[in-house]
């Protein structure tokens, strides 16, 4: 924790320290089996301690480790700076994920095309997230990917995912927009909306385009829809905001799953992204079933209980 994010060449005092296992697709992983999903992760762990406890991690959470492997060298490390406003800054190194390869991807065929979503990011071996979402886009599964860390997406992800999920500073690289979004959903929608026809063009399996705005809530486009959609976030008081967006697509695809329609799955990601954003650090922060609808109930917008179908989340 820091009074505020660094300048560039600036040394501050932090006033706190916090250690947790984390990354994208652990987080992702583990939040959606809390919410009652059964998760299959693709992961490269590094063949040291924090490997190790990664593994005992998994196992705790009940995540299927069959397509877990351990290789050599360091398992990644991430580094993160909050700010007293919540929000944050980070660095991350991926370590044995980087070592994943199609091979490892072609081995968990059969658990992917048995899966209902397959979920992937950029905090891994892009290679193996080419192959995963290929096999699942050819086996008619729905592949949700948030590009993040951004790199440059191949063409056989923009041929193979039916869902992006991207914060405002990822939409920027995404769409190619000259000048950063405002912090207001009106005018975002507006500049997203006239991006659309070259996403659309560039990305031909993609159904839907989900961009997050923390306390704004969230805003999405359907391929065929005419209007957009908007849905704002709870009232919270910023604690930290680091995983935040990992819940938010926890959320997201919990709803997807359990038949929700698109609202109700912005409304569920809102309700976990801003839950953990409330809280400091991630991992004990990330909601299970009990306390997405304690949320949900609060602010009235629960009509059932969650339904569970399986799922599978590619690290």
């Amino acid at each position: 924790m820091v009074p505020r994010l660094p300048l560039p060449g600036e040394t501050l005092v932090a006033t706190g320290l916090h250690i947790e296992a984390g990354g994208k697709g652990l987080n992702v992983a583990v939040c959606l089996q809390r919410l009652g999903q059964a998760v299959s992760t693709l992961i490269g762990c590094g063949n040291d301690a924090a490997g190790q406890q990664l593994l005992q991690l998994l196992e705790r959470e009940g995540v299927s480790t069959q397509h877990v492997h351990t290789l050599p060298g360091a398992s990644g490390w991430g580094s993160g700076w909050i700010g007293a406003d919540g929000q944050n800054a980070i660095a991350v190194y991926p370590g044995a994920n980087l070592m994943l390869t199609a091979a490892h991807a072609q081995l968990a065929q059969a658990a992917i095309c048995q899966a209902q979503l397959v979920y992937g990011q950029f905090e891994t071996s892009l290679t193996a997230v080419d192959a995963a979402f290929a096999i699942a886009h050819a086996h008619g599964v729905p592949a949700v990917l948030n590009p993040s860390p951004w790199q440059t997406p191949s063409g056989t992800v923009r041929a193979s995912t039916h869902t992006l999920i991207v914060n405002e500073t990822e939409a920027l690289q995404l769409l190619a927009l000259s000048s950063a979004l405002v912090g207001n959903a009106a005018l975002c929608a507006a500049v997203v909306q006239a991006a659309l026809p070259a996403l659309w063009a560039a990305w031909p399996a993609a159904q839907r385009l989900i961009v997050t705005l923390g306390e704004q809530g969230s805003l999405a486009w359907e391929r065929h829809a005419l209007q957009h959609l908007h849905v704002a976030a709870p009232t919270i008081t910023a604690v930290d905001t680091v995983g935040a967006g990992d819940a938010f697509a926890s959320g997201y695809c919990a709803a997807v799953l359990a038949g929700r329609d698109l609202q109700e799955a912005l409304t569920w990601g809102n309700a976990c992204g801003a839950h953990v954003a409330s809280v400091a650090g991630v991992l004990d922060a990330l909601p299970d079933q009990q306390l997405l609808e304690q949320k949900l109930l609060g602010h009235k917008l629960l009509g059932q209980k969650l339904i569970e179908q399986p799922l599978a989340v590619w690290q």
